[in-house]
């Protein structure tokens, strides 16, 4: 779920995603709960974040019935239900 939400960032400059990581996974998640003594002391102004993540990682709307499989083109930019 992290890595959907900064891609961009990553792409650009993957190192950052080590501390960013960290700082902005959920309170009680596994990876911040392991390794929060990880986080550096000079990342001093941590952001608010929610205590869990749900276990929903994208919406699809507009059914009418339950989605039971979907396709995702090769470029990844359509998507087909």
């Amino acid at each position: 779920r992290f890595i959907l939400k900064t891609r961009l960032i990553i792409e650009q400059a993957p190192l950052q995603s080590y501390y960013s990581v960290l700082i902005f996974s959920p309170e009680k998640s596994i990876v911040r709960i392991k390794f929060e003594k990880c986080i550096p002391t000079w990342i001093e102004g941590k952001p608010r974040v929610q205590a869990h993540w749900s276990a929903a990682l994208q919406t699809l709307e507009g059914h009418s019935r339950s989605v039971t499989s979907v396709a995702v083109s090769p470029d990844g930019k359509l998507l087909s239900t």
